[in-house]
């Protein structure tokens, strides 16, 4: 099958090892069943044209290493004037190539609704995988979106066809699938020392508030966090975040987290690569991970892609239950939680049996997250089989 995978978050974002590693997870699972896969990326031209080259040419630099140099384009666009192809504004391909290959794809995985219209228009069969349940369904009651121009709708929520999610449907079927990883990218070892930490990687940020109903959600990583803010001084683990939260912060969160046993990093020290990305989750005795109000709140049952990596890689990991306890195994390798209480009940318990949990993580991901059966799923539900 012909595959392109439409994306907007990676040449503006070259720092994010972790974002650059989710599309590598299908970048990679794909080529390894067979399929012919393409990566176009968008980019919404900037008032500084020297920062979007400098994106521009990480990208394609990156796109080669990993072999993909000669399966994948960047697409530079001006707002006002929409998606559309030309000369001046194709990047890494030539544009007879590129609409061969759009108009001979079976299909387009548009990430985030990245590919818009017009472009969105020249692919015969469209995909959405939406990656932020409830956050993009609530926008998409406000703004056109072109979800309905969409074939086929996939969800990381996994509660969507449940009666409990709370997500507004838009009047639309939404397929759930669950965090893909390639598990050959991901190294299930021995922890190298005994003072590793229980981790994360946080865009720490204050959030946007999304309303439905008259309830007020909001997609905010510091409040979840601040809610259980004294977790480590009620166990004996360490705890280390990696949270965009600079040295000279004047919000007083740096001080607040440190004054309540939480160690940080900044995320450009840790995870600026994937490669970099790797060694922190190899590094760490497993994810402590909290979910945004707006996962939990209506029970989306969102499971992070960055807990899928832990899990890939041999570390268990202690994630607020969003509603995917009903659809992933709990309570070895991957422990869930709704109250301070049950969290610090969970890191008890992986202290105690650690070894337990840290082999039932790479079995979780393994029996249940693994490329080679998520990504063939999504392949079939496209019609090829």
């Amino acid at each position: 099958m012909r595959i392109i995978l439409g994306s907007n978050a990676l040449a503006g974002y070259p720092q994010g090892g972790g974002l650059w590693s989710i599309y590598l997870q299908y970048l990679l699972g794909l080529r390894a069943l067979g399929h012919d896969v393409f990566l176009l990326e968008v980019l919404r031209r900037s008032p500084r044209p020297e920062l979007d080259r400098r994106g521009i040419g990480i990208f394609l630099e990156r796109l080669r290493r990993w072999g993909f140099g000669n399966r994948s384009a960047l697409l530079l666009y001006d707002g006002e004037g929409g998606q559309t192809i030309g000369d001046d504004r194709l990047y890494g391909m030539a544009i007879g190539h590129l609409r061969e290959i759009i108009h001979s794809a079976d299909v387009l995985w548009n990430f985030h609704h990245s590919i818009r219209r017009p472009l969105l228009d020249e692919f015969k069969f469209k995909a959405l995988l939406d990656l932020d349940p409830g956050i993009l369904q609530i926008s998409a009651l406000t703004r056109d979106l072109d979800i309905h121009e969409h074939d086929l709708l996939f969800t990381v929520g996994l509660n969507m066809s449940e009666e409990t999610c709370e997500v507004p449907r838009l009047g639309l079927q939404w397929q759930p699938f669950l965090p893909p990883v390639y598990l050959p990218m991901w190294e299930a070892s021995p922890l190298t020392t005994d003072a590793s930490a229980i981790t994360s990687v946080v865009h720490w940020n204050w959030g946007a508030e999304f309303h439905l109903d008259g309830r007020i959600f909001n997609d905010s990583k510091r409040e979840a966090y601040l809610r259980f803010i004294d977790l480590p001084c009620r166990c004996s683990a360490n705890f280390l975040l990696a949270a965009s939260i600079r040295p000279n912060d004047v919000t007083g969160d740096r001080e607040l987290l440190t004054q309540h046993r939480w160690k940080l990093v900044h995320p450009y020290e840790c995870a600026l690569t994937v490669a970099s990305y790797q060694r922190f989750i190899r590094d760490s005795m497993a994810e402590f991970n909290c979910a945004k109000s707006v996962y939990t709140g209506l029970r989306t049952g969102w499971f992070s892609d960055r807990s899928a990596a832990y899990l890939a890689s041999g570390r268990p990991v202690l994630a607020e239950d969003t509603g995917f306890a009903d659809h992933l195994p709990t309570g070895l390798g991957l422990l869930s939680f709704r109250t301070l209480d049950q969290a610090a009940e969970a890191v008890d318990e992986l202290l105690a049996n650690y070894p337990r949990h840290q082999k039932a993580a790479r079995e979780i991901a393994e029996s249940c997250l693994s490329a080679e059966h998520v990504l063939e799923r999504m392949v079939e539900s496209c019609g090829y089989a």
